[in-house]
Parts: structure tokens; sequence; C-alpha cells
């Protein structure tokens, strides 16, 4: 993967970044990789109705996201890696750049189901909506489970003017037991 500092244009503080990416989908949406969550579901980057794609930096964080999820659900989970193209993100890892967009990284930890649950709006959503504003194509997001790792999420993607993102490589399956996450890891590349 490739990541620098956007060399020019009005936004000085956005990162560069290309490469390999991982996202989960239920097995029964294996058709659906590339989709934008259904219309009437919300996360932690978007609301009702908003484009999103959810992909982590690497294998592991990315089962490290969901694993959660896959405990309280049960359902089967398929890992699949994406390439992507250039794109500009605001990345919640810099802190210059946060203070000068007005970005409160912390609010993106917040758990932002609770906050659907009691009525609220998610805090994450204030910063989502100033990246949209300052014409990020993405948001990096830090893991709350693996120190260091991230997940990049896409606002827009495979129309004009944004990153491409295809398929490069088999799903993998993705299981739970009692000892952690397992996955065939002579699949993952």
């Amino acid at each position: 993967m490739n990541e620098e500092k956007n060399p020019n244009g009005a936004h000085q503080l956005l990162r560069r970044v290309e490469g390999r990416f991982f996202r989960s989908v239920p097995a029964n949406r294996l058709d659906k990789i590339l989709d934008p969550p259904d219309p009437k579901s919300a996360g932690r980057y978007h609301r009702p109705g908003e484009s999103i794609l959810y992909t982590s930096a690497t294998f592991e964080s990315a089962v490290a996201a969901i694993s959660s999820y896959m405990l309280k659900d049960g359902l089967p989970r398929m890992m699949v890696p994406l390439l992507v193209s250039e794109v500009f993100v605001l990345d919640q890892h810099d802190e210059e750049a946060c203070k000068v967009f007005g970005i409160e990284r912390d609010l993106s930890n917040e758990p932002w189901q609770a906050a659907i649950a009691e009525g609220r709006e998610p805090a994450s959503w204030r910063n989502v909506d100033i990246a949209r504003a300052v014409g990020a194509g993405g948001i990096i997001d830090r893991s709350r489970k693996m120190p260091g790792a991230w997940h990049l999420n896409l606002f827009y993607w495979n129309e004009s003017g944004g990153p491409k993102v295809e398929i490069c490589g088999e799903p993998v399956e993705i299981t739970l037991s009692a000892d952690g996450p397992t996955w065939d890891r002579s699949r993952t590349g």
C-alpha cells in the first residue's frame, strides 16, 4: 500500500492513499461486495441513505473489526481483497489535519449503536460530515481493537472523479471459534 501527503491543491492536509484493502461482507451478500449499504441502514460513518464503503488496511484488522458483529448475529462472513486506486482522505491519525478541520478524533470512538438506540446522533457523524465538506474522498478510522491498525472508509467509488475499487482475489470465509476468529491464512496473500 502506498500513502503520502497530497502534494498540491487546496487540501494539502488530506492523505493520498491507494493499494490493497480488505472488506468483509455477510456470506449471503457476496454478490454485493462493492454495493453501498442498504439505504435504511446506518453505521459509524454513514446515515441512512449515505454511501460508504468500509474497508480495512489489513486482513487481521478487518477480522478484528467485524468479530463483535459476528458474535452478536452469528452470520458467516467472507473477507474479500480489494484494490483501491488513488484517493485523498482525511486521516484521523493526523493530529494537525484534525485540528485544522475541527475534527475531534475521540468522537469517532464513541459507541455509535448506543447513540442510535438512545435516539441521539452518533458523534462520529459530525467528523464524517466535516471530512465530506472539505472534499475528502473518505476518512481513515483508527482501530479501537488493534493499536496502530486502521480502516479506510470511502464516500464514493467507481464513479467520475472517485477512486476505482475492484476485487483482486478470492473471498475467504471467516468463522469464530472459542479461541477467536479463524481463517485459512494460506488464502489471504
